[in-house]
């Protein structure tokens, strides 16, 4: 699956309002483009984002990745990237894919987005929307180690809250300690 049908859209946004994930949504929707989402890294909000994510059958998803029989596999030999500066993890849920915008290593997009988000209605689901991620360039001190390190750090988190309530998705890992 690569992109996110309106049913799909429907069901994410539902699920994340009834956690009280925060969150904002990002520009116009089309079945051909992930959902994409400016997500909050409040603690709180962290939880109940894994928890969604983990009721969606969730896996992050690679560049150059795909959804085959429930589980994400290559489709080529290109490097495998998780994330981008701006910090987005790409996940694939049963509903479709969606790509979590975090923001770089010392700021979250989410308040910017939220100073600049207005009410929208997409599929029958009242939600802030922004047409585009709010500007934000690292700080000139950020290097690209530290932004890399940082991404990783995300997408290890993104994937132990999808895995809290199944245990490892790899039986080589065991049980969760």
């Amino acid at each position: 699956m690569s992109a996110t049908s309106a049913s799909g859209v429907a069901s994410v946004l539902r699920a994340l309002l009834e956690a009280n994930v925060q969150f904002v949504v990002v520009g116009d929707l089309d079945e051909t483009t992930p959902l994409r989402l400016i997500a909050s890294r409040h603690p709180t909000s962290m939880d109940a984002l894994g928890r969604v994510l983990d009721g969606l059958g969730s896996a992050v998803r690679t560049v150059g990745s795909e959804s085959v029989g429930g589980r994400v596999v290559g489709t080529d030999d290109e490097p495998r990237r998780i994330g981008d500066a701006l910090g987005t993890i790409a996940v694939t849920t049963s509903a479709g894919d969606v790509d979590l915008v975090f923001g770089g290593p010392r700021r979250s997009l989410y308040a910017d987005a939220v100073l600049v988000a207005h009410e929208r209605e997409i599929d029958g689901v009242q939600v802030p929307w922004v047409d585009a991620v709010p500007a934000g360039e690292p700080s000139a001190r950020v290097t690209s180690r530290m932004l890399g390190r940082r991404l990783l750090s995300l997408a290890e988190g993104v994937a132990r809250l999808i895995e809290r309530h199944d245990g490892p998705s790899d039986a080589k890992n065991g049980p969760d300690p």
